[in-house]
């Protein structure tokens, strides 16, 4: 949860125990609420498991221009179980049928988790 709105749950109860919320109170929960985005998380695991090595990923920011970018040189998050634990929803899960090459060598190929979150 946004740290903004847990902020205004907190005063609301508060506010509640002596007075009536009013409609300045559901105006800035509104505007809490519309300022948030989706932000969407590529990450290529080195097997389906959630708990795989992640070894690339992409993060796309709509407030940002349309190209994908590398957040850093290291990995946001060691696994995708770990960006599970940070907030982030599992979108998507590899499709193992996508990866059955035969004759190649494809150890370059890994195994893509798109993951979301409110921020």
């Amino acid at each position: 949860m946004k740290p903004g709105i847990r902020k205004w749950l907190t005063c609301s109860r508060e506010k509640l125990k002596t007075a009536p919320l009013d409609e300045a109170d559901l105006d800035r929960l509104e505007t809490l609420l519309a300022d948030q985005r989706r932000v969407t998380l590529y990450l290529t695991a080195r097997s389906p498991s959630m708990r795989s090595k992640v070894v690339g990923w992409a993060l796309y920011d709509p407030t940002q221009n349309n190209e994908p970018r590398l957040m850093s040189d290291e990995p946001p998050y060691a696994s995708v179980l770990d960006a599970v634990a940070d907030g982030w929803h599992v979108a998507q899960y590899p499709v193992s049928n996508l990866y059955s090459y035969k004759d190649l060598e494809n150890d370059y190929v890994g195994f893509d988790f798109i993951l979301e979150k409110w921020v």
